[in-house]
């Protein structure tokens, strides 16, 4: 309760010294006298028209760095840089064939690849698609190449050497 009392005293204290301070104020714009008068007794003041001010002087301008200018809030780290990433060399897919035979008819081996639901009889040298040339067939294996990053790759053959 004591708490609140003081609140509202200090609050009085303080409109007052407003109202009295304003009231200095407007004693001084009139002339002669040298009292304040409460507000309901003052005559209304006239609006004064002043000249419209130039404003052109409060435009914000970018500031421009010296070019020898350090940035002041520069990001700075202790550590040492993380080493750069290894390249990336691309790779070839791995093969869509599975290995179906071979075919031995008195010239070169043949081989039979699968790929889905077709089936492709090929032999060394073969081009298959413009994507991939058998460049060797024997009975443990196929070797094709993988011409757009002639990159070669081995289908391993059912037969043992």
């Amino acid at each position: 309760m004591r708490r609140k009392a003081v609140l509202l005293s200090a609050l009085a204290a303080s409109l007052l010294a407003t109202w009295w301070a304003a009231g200095l104020e407007e004693a001084g714009d009139e002339a002669g006298e040298g009292t304040a008068s409460p507000p309901a007794a003052r005559p209304a003041r006239r609006a004064e028209v002043r000249p419209a001010a130039d404003l052109s002087a409060l435009v914000l301008t970018p500031r421009l760095r010296a070019e020898g200018g350090a940035d002041l809030f520069a990001v700075r780290s202790f550590r040492s840089p993380p080493p750069p990433a290894p390249p990336v060399t691309p790779m070839a897919p791995p093969l869509p064939f599975r290995h179906g035979g071979l075919l031995e008819d008195g010239g070169p081996l043949a081989v039979f690849l699968i790929e889905g639901e077709r089936v492709h009889v090929l032999r060394a040298g073969d081009v298959l698609e413009g994507r991939y040339r058998v460049s060797a067939v024997s009975r443990a294996r196929v070797d094709l190449v993988y011409l757009p990053l002639n990159q070669t790759q081995s289908l391993a053959g059912g037969a043992i050497p």
